[in-house]
């Protein structure tokens, strides 16, 4: 049913006036928003303290479209088995650092994944625009064993 102009143009359909321009301006702003962005965020935190032997743990994860970042604190006698599951699974060179180890991935002349190990920390970051999906697949696979082999006693 259409109004016609001079109906339109007096207040008697001012209320539907506005009603119509809040639904446009509803179902515009959801558009809009979902146009601009379409990253998905999956953050997973673990946490863990065992009054027993003071030990504390610590894992977060954030799991976007573009990239993938996790970060984990541990008790520091894990180090050395979350070091040789690294070296088994990482492509890149293991480089060390006043005490730091760290492996760098480049890919295309990006930086494809960086992962750094102190004693009792661990941080990962994996842009998965910069790597094939393959990769990221089996990156990401070995990151959620290696989150396992942190949790575990």
């Amino acid at each position: 049913m259409a109004i016609p102009y001079d109906l339109w143009k007096n207040n008697k359909y001012k209320h539907m006036k506005t009603i119509i321009f809040i639904l446009c301006m509803t179902m515009a702003v959801p558009t809009a928003y979902t146009q601009t962005n379409s990253n998905t965020k999956v953050t997973v935190n673990y946490s863990s303290d065992d009054t027993d032997t003071g030990y504390n743990i610590n894992i977060s994860v954030s799991n976007t479209d573009d990239s993938y970042r996790l970060k984990a604190s541990f008790p520091s006698d894990k180090t050395d088995k979350v070091k040789k599951f690294l070296k088994d699974h990482l492509d890149a060179k293991m480089t060390k650092s006043y005490g730091t180890y760290e492996w760098n991935y480049l890919a295309n002349g990006e930086d494809g994944y960086k992962v750094k190990l102190k004693k009792g920390k661990l941080s990962v970051f994996l842009d998965k625009d910069a790597v094939s999906i393959d990769l990221v697949e089996d990156l990401i696979d070995a990151f959620d064993d290696l989150r396992s082999l942190i949790k575990d006693n």
